[in-house]
């Protein structure tokens, strides 16, 4: 197996380093510049400072190429605070027909190597990455400094990847993504006390690994979970009172089906204890109005969240349940007097099908939004034009608790 550590069987020096990173950034696919074309000295003369901000700005692959324009230009692009590796970053006749691992170990891991300033930003997410002990190399190099504020890996293929201890010494993270990853800390481990987004996008990790870790991330602004019954392991014996508890200063939510089923266990409250007062918006994935828990998660949801700006409902496209009678007069039997929503501004929902229960939940959005300017519904496919005349029709008769409202269907 090649190594990244020194005395490792594959060893690096500076210039065969600096060679192969000219030839695959600044050789393949790269346009012809003729150097009279270019103001070298006007471009090499700018201050360090709006230089920096330049290769920030610009993809990364791009970046890099502008280290053929002077010395000076090739110095600060060793030091890039961003680097993020994506599919754009290795497209080209350089990479092709090259293995993903051999990628990581002669283009990504160079770079980290020969990096001079702080990294403050590192992403890994390309379409083809497996699990492989090269990406613990990356983190254990990155684990080394205490600079890093924004971390993004996602594996694209195979078995999820177990991040190893070393990941978990990044204390300084404000931005952490996560997709097809195996979240297991150690026991010492107090979470990231400095996290404001987080996303876990089918994280394998346990209830119980779960709730510890949120809890000591009180300052969480940006929240993302996407997961299935593979990721989200164990018994989830708890609800949206324990979860939101954890978050109480979350502004912007997102959840899929199976993360929220796993929080409505038992009896489902009409409304939380303490409201969501800073939920602006709101982002649900793969519900059914014909399933109960699914329509009361989103009303206990919408209902718990006074400040709301926006909400999305991306519905599940071909629901096969058969709607209970229970389900069907849910919204007619509750009473929602207490519901204020005077900041929505906008509603979506996709994959919309004429099923009572969820013309009811847009009825009662009409109603309770003084301050409602759009409704998107994305027809079902399914759902024939006469039924699609016939929806609207109804919608647009109903009483409106903002005269501004506009009601606009569509097909997908």
């Amino acid at each position: 197996m090649t190594s990244f550590r020194k005395g490792g069987t594959q060893k690096f020096n500076s210039s065969n380093l600096q060679r192969t990173l000219e030839h695959f950034w600044c050789v393949s696919n790269m346009p012809k510049l003729e150097v009279q074309d270019l103001p070298l000295e006007k471009m090499s003369s700018l201050p360090p400072n709006i230089i920096q901000a330049i290769l920030t700005l610009m993809p990364m692959r791009d970046a890099f190429r502008t280290s053929i324009l002077s010395q000076n230009w090739r110095d600060h692009c060793l030091n890039i605070p961003k680097l993020v590796f994506d599919d754009a970053v290795f497209q080209g006749s350089t990479c092709k027909n090259v293995t993903m691992r051999w990628k990581l170990l002669y283009y990504v891991y160079p770079i980290l190597l020969l990096h001079q300033g702080p990294i403050l930003e590192f992403s890994l997410c390309i379409s083809q990455l497996i699990s492989c002990c090269e990406i613990d190399q990356i983190i254990l190099h990155l684990s080394r400094s205490a600079t890093l504020k924004k971390f993004t890996l996602c594996i694209g293929s195979g078995d999820d990847h177990k991040l190893l201890p070393a990941f978990f010494k990044l204390q300084q993270l404000m931005v952490l993504e996560l997709e097809n990853c195996t979240f297991q800390p150690p026991v010492t481990f107090k979470g990231f006390s400095r996290l404001v987004s987080l996303s876990f996008n089918n994280v394998s990790i346990t209830a119980k690994v779960f709730l510890r870790f949120i809890s000591n991330c009180s300052q969480l602004k940006d929240f993302t979970l996407i997961g299935d019954e593979k990721h989200l392991m164990g018994c989830w014996n708890s609800d949206f009172a324990e979860l939101f508890e954890s978050l109480p200063l979350v502004e912007c939510l997102c959840m899929s089906c199976y993360p929220i089923k796993c929080f409505a266990t038992g009896v489902m409250p009409r409304k939380l204890p303490t409201s969501l007062v800073h939920i602006k918006y709101l982002h649900l994935l793969g519900l059914s109005f014909a399933r109960e828990v699914d329509l009361l998660s989103a009303l206990l949801l919408v209902t718990s969240s006074p400040n709301i700006e926006t909400i999305i409902l991306e519905m599940q496209p071909n629901p096969t349940e058969a709607m209970s009678q229970t389900v069907m007069n849910l919204v007619d039997h509750q009473e929602y007097s207490y519901v204020i929503l005077d900041h929505l501004r906008a509603i979506r929902i996709t994959n919309f099908t004429n099923v009572k229960t969820g013309m009811d939940f847009v009825k009662l959005i009409l109603a309770k939004s003084p301050m409602l300017k759009i409704v998107d519904i994305v027809i079902n496919k399914q759902v024939d034009i006469h039924g699609e005349v016939k929806m609207l029709k109804e919608l647009v008769q109903y009483p409106r608790a903002s005269t501004r409202a506009e009601i606009r269907f569509e097909r997908p």
